[in-house]
């Protein structure tokens, strides 16, 4: 009896032993694979035309549906030489400004729809409109895509909506997105997300934010 509990004894502590080395060989693992994906996931990578998945701490990787998922912070999309990072999240549906009789009659910021398709500079457009007066929350540091960003954004739109559910994120819907590009005093472009066609609406109807930042 005595050998018997002896045996079980040593069985016992033998197993203690063996998922003691075995947590050490996962934990050194890991530390194998984090070490590999902050080696991918840095400035170094070339940034060619495609999705990114850019995380909290700067860094990035071309998004395949095998990336880490934690501390996402946007999709990025670089596109014909130009950069930008998508939000995870809409605003949901505003008016573009609080008051058009606020703009001015005639603007730089008033562009045709071909000088409109030719328009990156979002952080300069979304100035404006936050001058004018907007009703849109824009977290620090985001803003509204103009209509170049925001064709791109409709045109890969299928392949953004999975990055964007893949890292815990909302789709963009098939509604009007409004860009931040203005083409009159009461009026400024955007998009169908269900035609891709681009349009102009009144300032004061309600339209999807989907915010941008620089990437």
């Amino acid at each position: 009896m005595k050998k018997k509990i002896a045996i079980e004894a040593a069985l016992t502590n033998a197993a203690n032993e063996v998922e003691k080395a075995l947590g050490i060989i996962r934990a050194a693992k890991n530390t194998v694979v984090e070490q590999g994906v902050s080696e991918v996931r840095t400035e170094e990578v070339k940034r060619e035309d495609g999705i990114y998945l850019v995380y909290d701490d700067g860094t990035y990787m071309p998004f395949s549906g095998n990336e880490p998922k934690n501390n996402v912070r946007g999709i990025g999309i670089v596109y014909d030489g130009h950069a930008f990072l998508v939000a995870l999240e809409d605003l949901g549906e505003w008016p573009l400004v609080r008051d058009y009789k606020k703009c001015p009659e005639e603007s730089p910021f008033y562009k045709t729809e071909c000088e409109g398709l030719h328009d990156w500079d979002f952080e300069s457009a979304t100035e404006h409109i936050k001058e004018i007066g907007t009703d849109i929350p824009l977290p620090d540091g985001w803003h509204i895509p103009t209509l170049a960003v925001l064709e791109v954004m409709c045109f890969w739109k299928d392949a953004i909506n999975e990055a964007l559910v893949y890292a815990g994120g909302e789709k963009m819907p098939d509604e009007g997105h409004w860009s931040s590009t203005e083409s009159y005093r009461n009026y400024a472009r955007g998009v169908f997300f269900s035609n891709g066609n681009a349009n102009y609406n009144n300032k004061y109807s309600s339209n999807v934010v989907r915010p941008v930042t620089a990437f």
